[in-house]
């Protein structure tokens, strides 16, 4: 059977958390040993940095947009870019203008991929933006990406106490609404990868940011199943090079339906 490893990561404009220093030699060394087929990223430019991520990592095919944008998406990837659009919301919030990035792979069948940063202030807007967006009407596959959006299931009652609730409240931010993932999972019937592989880490394991939560998605539609098994999602440290861990799939194609 032939495998498709795909990762998502939010790479911080390729900075250093704390400074302006490149973080790609870093990020590319973590990253590198996994061998990936296809890397998603959320706050990339198009510039020097993502060439060269892209050449450490041996990953040749690439696509990004909105460009000159600060929220900007992209993707690296071992196959060429067999289609790809752009949708942008054409409405404001205060956490600024959000995108979609659409794309197919050649050779890889049966698998219609969307990476996407949304807003990081407010639940609703971010509702606004996926709603704009719709990727179940898109018949995306795959959708990936930075939604800054929990999932209650994450959190023993504690933990959400103390830590999301508790940072939260400390700094006067919104309070932890679960929206977002219910209608991508509940209404939309998309499958969390990370959660169905892992339905008994919680708390720090599963944290993807630095304060405390997941907020890193790989989602799957169930008719993927037909055609892809999901064998293998998990976390992966980036070790402070970036403010978000990235997150893996591998999936194995089913017999019967090999790449040509």
């Amino acid at each position: 059977m032939t495998t498709l490893r795909v990762a998502t990561v939010n790479v911080h404009s390729f900075r250093q958390p704390r400074s302006i220093s490149s973080n790609v030699t870093e990020l590319s060394a973590i990253l590198a040993p996994l061998n990936l087929d296809v890397i998603a990223v959320q706050e990339m430019q198009e510039n020097e940095r993502w060439r060269e991520f892209s050449q450490r990592l041996s990953l040749p095919f690439s696509v990004y947009g909105p460009p000159k944008r600060t929220f900007c998406n992209g993707i690296i990837s071992r196959y060429p870019i067999h289609w790809y659009s752009v949708q942008r919301t054409d409405f404001f919030c205060e956490g600024g203008t959000r995108s979609m990035l659409q794309f197919s792979l050649e050779g890889i069948q049966n698998m219609k991929f969307a990476l996407t940063h949304l807003d990081h202030r407010n639940e609703d807007d971010r509702l606004r933006q996926i709603q704009k967006f719709r990727p179940h009407e898109d018949n995306i596959d795959i959708l990936i990406g930075d939604l800054n959006a929990l999932t209650r299931e994450d959190y023993s009652n504690s933990y959400y106490r103390d830590i999301v609730l508790g940072k939260r409240e400390k700094a006067d931010w919104e309070r932890p609404r679960f929206d977002l993932t219910e209608l991508i999972t509940k209404q939309w019937k998309y499958q969390d990868t990370f959660r169905k592989l892992n339905p008994t880490l919680k708390d720090k394991q599963v944290a993807t940011c630095p304060y405390g939560t997941r907020i890193d998605y790989i989602y799957t539609h169930p008719r993927m199943n037909e055609y892809w098994k999901l064998i293998e999602c998990s976390i992966i440290d980036t070790n402070g090079a970036t403010d978000h861990h990235a997150v893996i799939a591998e999936f194995k194609q089913i017999t019967k339906y090999k790449i040509d």
